[in-house]
């Protein structure tokens, strides 16, 4: 029996701890995979979108400039039909407005009439007087093919060249198709593309545009459409300046932009911005041919639908990703807008997608690396880990009791605080009385020196005095019963004022309150915390100057701010989280008097009340120390 199986099976498993950092190779790369695709489908739908939206905005602006340009010559067309008898002046007259600058790309307006060859002297008489029969030029070419001649007999140029009247038109076949379908529809209706004659005769092969004609019927009745024709209005129009300034404008310097004549199952360029570059007319199942196009000059169009009118249908055999092609309806003549993006503007490169995909894929190898460490450190750390809970737990138990010892200790200190504050108050108020007996009996009895002892003993009595009350205080105010009821701050806070300052000389600045509400709380403790805030902003004042103190309120959300602002020392910014803390002096505060625990009461007398306390730097120097309180119930 063969053992091929069995040690092909036994080297093919995976050790326990490389199989889950192969499972998460996997569906890292899967992740990523899925991420990047996802990207870049994002990416071709966002530069799609942004492409649309610019397309559009060239299409309008070019409607609306073509558009801009029919109106203007169906305007000069109803002046001269509503002529009963048109002369050179009257043309003159109408033409007077035409302005090169707001026709850009206008070569000029030729008055175009019809005749036939026995008709030429009459026609000449009438628009040439004065000259021969042959001012009027026939084609010789047109002649032979029996065609009607069209004549210029009047012409005001736009472009700065001479006027050409007397001119043929009738061998022109761009021009004599747009006469006639104007005359037809009577509409003003533009040419096919071709070059101007004057641009063949007058400009070198390279400075030549593709160019085109919009022609107008003239009839008389108005130009209402049924009336006896007199002729045609015809504009001449160089494509790409006639189209140059819109391009530029509406491109922003952001896509590419081609405008073809259809014609058939043959395309035109008529202009493009930038000038001269490549076709934008790519074939769809010829990926690559830009260049082409324009050389066979193969439609995409009607003429291989099997129809004459563009349509939606037509387009599916030559769209293509990063090209946008619209159809524009100029003078009663469809023209093909395509419109792709500059390199690097809207048109995505890829660059991010593989940032992704190359990112991502080190990022789950690494994840997987490091998966495989961990779980083949895994087994010995759950020792460890067992080991060091063991040591927490026991640890957390020795903290809870040492906890539970703090606070008895602490209830205890609290309690020896309070019966020792009370019962030394007894023998203190006794040493007062003696010495007030003492001052009153043998007062005039002692000399300067003896006067000053006095007032030290007395002074020292009264600290003394004022440090066991803080102290019992202190000691009381967690647990002392809250009497809460309605307090008016305002009237709370003229009471300690008053207090505060019946010793001193009369100064309206010295404190200054502003509206205070009404809240819920013990009066007696509310009083205490605003005794202190008011007492110290007046005791911390640097010598030789005067106390300045303001008290304010601000309402909040469900609770009411009280401030209480001085422009005394100040406290510094390392020291204002322990400013609160019992037994707490500050820098600076060793010239003043005081047991520190004032604030360490507000505090807590604040948090009962279910508020907080701080301190903060006054913009105008000194402190703002404030404290909030729920708003009552209505």
């Amino acid at each position: 029996m063969s053992v091929y199986p069995a040690v092909v099976g036994r080297h093919a498993r995976l050790p326990h701890w490389a199989s889950l950092p192969v499972v998460v190779a996997v569906l890292g790369l899967s992740v990523t995979l899925l991420v990047t695709g996802v990207l870049h489908q994002s990416e071709q739908r966002r530069a799609q979108a942004l492409l649309e939206r610019q397309a559009t905005g060239v299409e309008a602006a070019i409607t609306a400039e073509a558009n801009r340009y029919v109106d203007t010559m169906t305007d000069l067309t109803a002046a001269i039909s509503a002529q009963n008898s048109l002369t050179a002046g009257d043309f003159v007259a109408v033409m007077a407005g035409l302005n090169a600058n707001r026709l850009y790309g206008a070569s000029g307006v030729s008055l175009v009439m019809p005749t036939a060859s026995s008709e030429l002297p009459d026609l000449a008489t009438d628009w040439t007087p004065g000259s021969q029969a042959d001012a009027l030029v026939p084609d010789t070419v047109g002649a032979a093919l029996s065609l009607p001649h069209r004549y210029v007999v009047l012409n005001r140029t736009l472009d700065g060249s001479a006027a050409r009247v007397g001119r043929d038109l009738s061998t022109i076949g761009p021009a004599r198709e747009a006469m006639d379908a104007a005359m037809r529809l009577g509409r003003p209706i533009a040419s096919r593309t071709y070059v101007l004659r004057k641009d063949v005769e007058g400009l070198p092969a390279a400075q030549r545009q593709s160019s085109f004609v919009v022609a107008s019927p003239v009839r008389l009745a108005g130009n209402a459409g049924d009336g006896e024709p007199r002729g045609w209005l015809l504009m001449g129009m160089r494509g790409e300046d006639f189209l140059e300034r819109t391009l530029q404008r509406a491109a922003a310097g952001q896509v590419r932009v081609e405008l073809r004549d259809v014609d058939g199952a043959n395309t035109q360029r008529v202009a493009s911005w930038p000038r001269g570059g490549a076709s934008l007319l790519v074939p769809a199942d010829r990926p690559g041919a830009a260049g082409r196009a324009q050389a066979d000059g193969a439609s995409p169009d009607p003429a291989q639908a099997g129809g004459a009118t563009p349509d939606s249908a037509h387009a599916a055999s030559w769209q293509v990703a990063g090209v946008e092609h619209r159809w524009v309806n100029v003078a009663g003549r469809t023209w093909l807008l395509s419109v792709a993006p500059m390199d690097s503007v809207v048109h995505p490169d890829g660059t991010l997608d593989t940032v992704v995909l190359v990112a991502g894929t080190l990022i789950g190898l690494l994840l997987a690396a490091l998966v495989g460490v961990l779980t083949r450190s895994r087994d010995r750390a759950l020792v460890d880990v067992q080991l060091a809970t063991a040591a927490l737990r026991a640890d957390v138990a020795r903290r809870e009791e040492v906890e539970v010892e703090l606070r008895r200790r602490e209830r205890e200190l609290a309690g020896f605080a309070g019966v020792a504050a009370h019962d030394l108050r007894s023998p203190l108020t006794a040493a007062s009385a003696y010495l007030e007996v003492l001052e009153d009996e043998s007062g005039a009895g002692l000399d300067e020196a003896g006067h000053e002892f006095l007032g030290r003993a007395r002074s020292a009595v009264a600290r003394t005095d004022r440090m066991l009350n803080d102290l019992l205080e202190y000691a009381t105010a967690e647990h002392v019963d809250l009497n809460r009821t309605q307090v008016n701050l305002g009237t709370v806070v003229a009471e300690v004022v008053a207090d505060r300052t019946d010793r001193l000389e009369p100064d309206p600045h010295r404190v200054t309150v502003g509206e205070l509400p009404v809240v819920s709380g013990d009066p007696g403790m509310l009083r205490q915390v605003l005794d202190n805030l008011i007492g110290n902003a007046v005791k911390y004042t640097a010598p030789g100057r005067p106390p300045r103190v303001s008290v304010r309120a601000q309402r909040g959300d469900l609770t009411w701010r009280i401030e209480v602002a001085d422009q005394g020392i100040g406290i510094p910014a390392d020291e204002r989280d322990g400013v609160f803390d019992a037994f707490h002096r500050g820098a600076g505060s060793g010239a003043f008097s005081g047991s520190g625990l004032g604030l360490a009461i507000c505090r807590k007398i604040v948090e009962r009340h279910g508020g907080t306390i701080g301190v903060e730097d006054n913009p105008g120097g000194g402190s703002v120390f404030w404290f909030t309180l729920p708003e009552p119930p209505r």
